[in-house]
């Protein structure tokens, strides 16, 4: 008699062919995150091997080499009426809106901080980096972080903000920067650094600073090999030109990187590129002494022959003025580009992605805006938004 009929359940496929652990697990791995969170509720082991640390960094190596781009997407310089998009330049699926399961006490439109390994850091807060969320867009899940330890008072108000996510390689741990910059009553500023831990999950202060110059505004900082990086503008010995801020996440200390002569008379967007530090330098929105440049510029920090590294230019594209603003890499070896003024549509700007190799162009299908300015590489992961403490 069928066993059905008497109200037995039938054997799942997976019991009945008893395969091995390690062949579930390799099975499981190349599955996408949609599928195994459904999976969770359907087997308890399986729910158990996929939440182990091992399992999880067993799913993002395959995920990490097909990552799609996660696109901030707003028309007013307040960034209020943004919306979040995702596209893969390689399928075929177009654009998907992303929503965005916060509490409904947290503003509408926040902001990325980074993209790192699947989870996402967002600031949320109205005015001085104050308030951050970390969100896997893949499992939905979201943690409110603690409110950081440096604020801003009546007798000591905040200036400047600028903040920083990556991953932290060497403790195996994911870092949110902030470094804060006070203004001062002789009009000079001083500077304060703080990091959220993602395995500890608390903010902490930090002695080690740096005093050889002054970031800029308007850019968060980039990962590269396990460091966060920022623009700057040189002081002391590096007075009057452009400087890299370095924060080594590991070891959590700063140092100075000199960038190329171009720089002083050029905006310059620091970018990953190929594992290595590269930078893009394009012209300035305006010029009063009238030394603006008028192209484009990739350089990339390589290896000499002699073993010291030093900053190689790729690419120049010269003959014309204020119409390709960077936004970043995806898969770390395409820049994306805003082409502004583009011949096919008057005036309006689009979306490229742009190879420095053999400098070959390919708009996306994105309807793009005049500040849309945040572009970064992003892959589904199972990487939980609550560490491992």
């Amino acid at each position: 008699m069928n066993s059905s009929c008497l109200g037995r359940k039938p054997r799942t496929m997976a019991t009945s062919l008893s395969l091995p652990k390690n062949t579930i697990t390799d099975i499981l791995s190349r599955l996408p995150v949609k599928s195994l969170t459904r999976f969770k509720s359907v087997s308890k082991n399986w729910a158990h091997l996929t939440s182990t640390p091992a399992f999880v960094a067993a799913h993002l190596r395959r995920s990490s080499p097909n990552p799609s781009l996660l696109i901030r997407r707003y028309h007013t310089q307040s960034g209020w009426d943004c919306e979040m998009l995702i596209t893969n330049p390689t399928q075929n699926y177009g654009t998907q809106l992303l929503r965005i399961p916060l509490e409904e006490s947290l503003p509408r439109f926040p902001k990325i901080v980074g993209s790192v390994d699947g989870l996402v850091c967002l600031d949320v807060s109205p005015c001085y980096a104050s308030d951050f969320v970390l969100w896997n867009p893949g499992t939905k899940q979201f943690k409110r972080l603690p409110f950081p330890l440096i604020s801003s008072s009546r007798s000591n108000p905040i200036w400047l903000v600028f903040l920083g996510f990556g991953f932290d390689s060497f403790n195996n741990d994911y870092k949110l920067v902030r470094i804060v910059s006070f203004r001062g009553n002789d009009a000079s500023s001083s500077l304060r650094v703080e990091v959220y831990s993602w395995r500890e999950g608390v903010w902490k202060e930090i002695n080690e600073s740096f005093k050889l110059g002054l970031l800029c505004g308007g850019q968060d900082g980039v990962v590269v090999d396990g460091s966060l990086n920022w623009a700057a503008i040189g002081l002391q010995s590096f007075a009057d030109r452009k400087v890299l801020i370095s924060f080594d996440m590991g070891r959590e200390v700063f140092k100075t990187i000199p960038l190329p002569p171009v720089t002083r008379y050029g905006n310059v967007k620091v970018m990953s590129y190929m594992g290595s530090l590269a930078i893009a330098v394009y012209p300035l929105v305006f010029a009063a002494n009238g030394n603006n440049i008028n192209r484009f510029e990739f350089w990339v920090m390589s290896d000499r022959e002699d073993g010291v590294k030093d900053w190689t230019k790729m690419v120049v594209v010269e003959n014309f003025s204020k119409s390709l603003v960077p936004m970043g890499t995806w898969r770390d070896r395409e820049l994306v580009i805003k082409h502004m003024g583009g011949r096919d549509r008057e005036n309006q700007p689009s979306l490229l992605l742009f190879d420095p190799v053999d400098e070959g162009t390919k708009r996306l299908s994105v309807d793009c805006v005049e500040f849309c300015l945040q572009g970064y590489s992003y892959v589904e992961s199972l990487v939980p938004v609550h560490g491992r403490s």
